[in-house]
């Protein structure tokens, strides 16, 4: 199969769609969802789905409303925001979705449904008790990564007052059982969580307003454990941030996947970058927009690529969701060639 573009969500009536999240079901299928309604924020925003398998994707349809999860958890929903997606070996899929009761983000919290592999029954639903202060202002973006017994590492961030990450430790049950993550100064949040080669772990932070307007990094040598571990403190790396959100993957050679909008001011472009080191320096591997612009906005004065999500599947091939001018959910399938040597690995 060739490196394409997909365009996933124009089969949804939602004109206006956000932050989407994939996974990889047992069968190798892949299942992404996305926030879409009338507008960011409005009452009527929904997670919506797809399915992809054999390299087409399915018509996508409603997956969770807010009323849906406002029964499954016992809790009243004004809207719904961001979702992440994790899949468990019996294709059982959890999809962490921020919630809103009252005012805007920061007031929201973390709900943790667990669905059928279809991604359409609400099996079990919990609301994460992330923050010990009344529970509000916490948002998820990054991807899950697998623990022992059945637990789970979330990255998530706090929007209170100030910007933070935060790394939840999540137990079978959902409860979480410790938070943890770097002290930041100024606006760092939004993690993206690798494993290190030497099993601890780092994390990638989106820098939102203030001076350095680059990816910031930070790092846990603590493996898997009782402690979330103890982190460095967050610097700069050479890949601008014009306060955007980011992925990373690890490839199997070691080297690392970073996608990010590489300019300092604008969203107009979407690059996936590759190092061997944190410090760079980061390579140019893939471009999502070019000088010549696609058909479809040539006539169009300004065109954003946001939120991207990375992951590959058991073949190794690369996959990239991101948001197109808030109007649809694009896909590339990217075959590992197009990224020069080495392959996407299983990490």
């Amino acid at each position: 199969m060739q490196t394409k573009m997909s365009r996933i969500s124009v089969g949804s009536p939602a004109p206006s769609v956000h932050s989407a999240t994939a996974v990889e079901l047992p069968d190798g299928s892949i299942r992404a969802f996305w926030f879409g309604g009338s507008r960011e924020g409005a009452t009527d925003v929904a997670i919506w789905s797809a399915s992809w398998k054999a390299g087409k994707w399915a018509e996508p349809s409603l997956a969770v409303s807010r009323d849906q999860v406002a029964r499954a958890t016992g809790r009243y929903v004004r809207k719904l925001g961001n979702p992440v997606a994790y899949v468990s070996d019996n294709g059982r899929i959890t999809l962490f979705v921020v919630s809103v009761a009252l005012g805007g983000w920061s007031g929201s919290a973390i709900d943790r449904l667990v669905l059928d592999s279809d991604g359409k029954t609400i099996l079990s639903a919990r609301r994460l008790v992330a923050s010990p202060v009344l529970n509000v202002g916490t948002l998820v973006r990054g991807a899950a990564i697998e623990g022992g017994a059945g637990e789970l590492l979330l990255p998530a961030y706090h929007e209170t007052v100030r910007k933070f990450p935060l790394l939840l430790r999540i137990g079978r049950e959902g409860k979480v059982l410790t938070r943890g993550g770097p002290k930041v100064r100024g606006d760092l949040f939004q993690p993206w969580q690798l494993v290190s080669e030497d099993d601890g772990h780092e994390i990638f932070l989106r820098r939102g307003k203030g001076t350095e307007p680059r990816v910031h990094y930070s790092r846990s040598a603590t493996k898997w454990g009782s402690d979330v571990g103890e982190w460095t403190a967050p610097v700069p790396i050479p890949v601008s941030n014009p306060n955007s959100g980011i992925s990373a993957l690890r490839l199997d050679d070691g080297s690392i996947l970073l996608a990010a909008n590489p300019e300092t001011d604008s969203r107009e472009t979407l690059s996936l970058l590759r190092a061997k080191e944190v410090s760079g320096p980061w390579s140019v591997v893939f471009t999502v927009d070019n000088p010549s612009r696609e058909d479809d906005e040539k006539d169009l004065k300004r065109v954003e690529y946001s939120y991207p999500w990375l992951m590959h599947d058991h073949e190794g091939a690369i996959h990239l969701f991101y948001t197109w001018n808030r109007r649809e959910i694009r896909h590339w399938y990217i075959t590992p060639s197009d990224l020069g040597n080495g392959r996407g690995g299983n990490r």
